[in-house]
């Protein structure tokens, strides 16, 4: 009876303390942001809030369908696709579901209700999830980054920061899942997840790009080994299947965000359309600023002549590649002030853990002597997307931050965290299958908790 209960408490007690850490980060994130987190009111909305509102207003038409004359043309209306150019539909859509015809107020109070809820849930399912595959500080210390440095900073703004997090984290998952094993479903949610997340902000569409570039690579790859190679490898991702893959995801991206594309197709004459991707190729926020209210009216970007469209050949043109080197460098510089102390270095740590912990597997443990033992096949694949992905993204953000100043990079923060630790806890499976010391392990945890708790005392303060 003692051995077969003593797991039981084990798991229990793993549970409670699951329960209570997870209880005390959402009551010091809550003491940390209490002042500025509640309904907005609407004299306190900033110019990018109000564009939400306002889009969101002119969504409920689209509610009350006129099916006299046609059945496809008011079902396509139904659907997000409504843009100004600045913010993309689908918060704004969301927003319209929830407005009763109460007034403003009513609906910057259900936003908020919608966007806590949201992250609870998500946040919950996140930690819960992570809490049954890896071990307890870790599954808490994705909690922690997530919530501190990811979802909490944008609560305070009725926007759509949160979804927009929530959606890049789930597309930047099914990724890394295609990457290790694409079957054409997962596929599917690839191109569903990212539509939903462009159709929330535009800057989803990057890691997109970075993932088929790097699974084109990968199918390239197996092509070449399947000609040159002796004998087989084994792994669970299917050069054959990429073809198709992409299909399927093309199909399911165009089905969900077609409707934008369209409507942006008609109002500035390009279907992927977005005025930042326009004011990026300038050099001061108040010329960016200048530009997205001279072109406000619908209809306006398509009437510029070519040589007075802003573009990169245009900005490569008439600028030295001394001058890009310094706006990049002066922009990384920006975006390291800004987020060194507001998670910037518990990621840093994440990544040199991770690092360390696959050194330390290579060269002090025994060697691999079964498949169980050995690293995931595709494991190279997957870094290079986070890799490529993160870098990607981080040097966007550093152009832009010099005419745009935005919270950008907490978008990365919940996916990055996630994957570092992924990766750390696949690590030590590995290590202890291969017998691995007790030292190192122990260490690993110890890291781990320091972590959290060091994290912890930051955010108190």
């Amino acid at each position: 009876m003692t051995f077969s209960t003593h797991p039981r408490l084990l798991l229990l007690l793993r549970w409670l303390t699951f329960g209570c850490m997870a209880a005390g980060i959402l009551l010091l994130a809550h003491r940390g942001h209490h002042e500025g987190l509640g309904p907005r009111r609407e004299q306190d909305l900033s110019a990018l809030e109000m564009r939400h509102l306002a889009l969101a207003e002119a969504t409920r038409e689209d509610f009350t369908p006129d099916f006299t004359h046609s059945i496809s043309e008011p079902l396509k209306q139904m659907l997000p696709h409504r843009t100004d150019g600045v913010v993309q539909p689908l918060w704004g859509w969301v927003v319209a579901c929830l407005d009763v015809g109460e007034g403003r107020a009513d609906v910057l109070r259900r936003a908020f209700v919608f966007q806590l809820g949201l992250v609870l849930a998500f946040w919950l399912l996140l930690g819960i999830t992570c809490a049954r595959s890896f071990t307890l500080p870790a599954a808490l210390l994705v909690m922690q980054i997530s919530l501190f440095h990811g979802f909490m900073p944008t609560l305070a703004e009725m926007s759509s920061g949160t979804l927009s997090l929530v959606l890049f984290l789930l597309s930047w998952v099914a990724c890394v899942y295609a990457l290790q094993r694409n079957s054409l479903w997962i596929y599917g949610l690839v191109g569903a997840f990212t539509a939903l997340a462009y159709l929330t902000e535009a800057r989803v569409l990057p890691l997109l790009l970075v993932f088929v570039f790097i699974s084109t690579v990968r199918a390239l790859w197996g092509w070449l080994e399947a000609h040159w190679r002796s004998q087989p490898g084994i792994s669970q991702w299917l050069r054959k299947n990429h073809r198709f893959g992409l299909i399927v995801l093309a199909a399911s991206f165009g089905f969900i965000a077609g409707p934008r594309v369209v409507e942006s197709g008609e109002l500035f004459g390009q279907g992927f359309y977005h005025h930042l991707e326009a004011v990026r190729w300038l050099d001061e926020p108040s010329e960016a600023a200048a530009w997205i209210e001279r072109q406000s009216e619908p209809g306006s970007v398509k009437k510029l002549p070519l040589h007075e469209r802003l573009n990169a050949a245009r900005y490569l043109h008439e600028h030295s590649p001394a001058q890009i080197r310094q706006r990049l460098t002066d922009g990384l510089n920006t975006l390291w002030q800004q987020y060194a102390q507001d998670g910037g270095w518990p990621l840093a740590l994440l990544m040199l853990l991770v690092l360390s912990l696959a050194g330390l597997v290579c060269w002090a443990t025994p060697q691999a002597s079964h498949a169980g033992q050995r690293l995931h096949p595709e494991t190279s694949t997957t870094a290079l997307f986070i890799l490529g992905a993160s870098l990607v993204i981080i040097a966007i953000a550093a152009w832009d931050v010099r005419v745009l100043p935005q919270q950008d990079l907490h978008v990365l923060f919940p996916p990055l965290s996630l994957s570092f630790l992924w990766g750390s806890e696949s690590l030590m499976r590995r290590a202890r299958r291969r017998g691995a010391s007790r030292l190192i392990l122990g260490a690993y945890q110890a890291v781990l908790w320091a972590l959290i708790l060091s994290n912890l005392v930051a955010h108190s303060r």
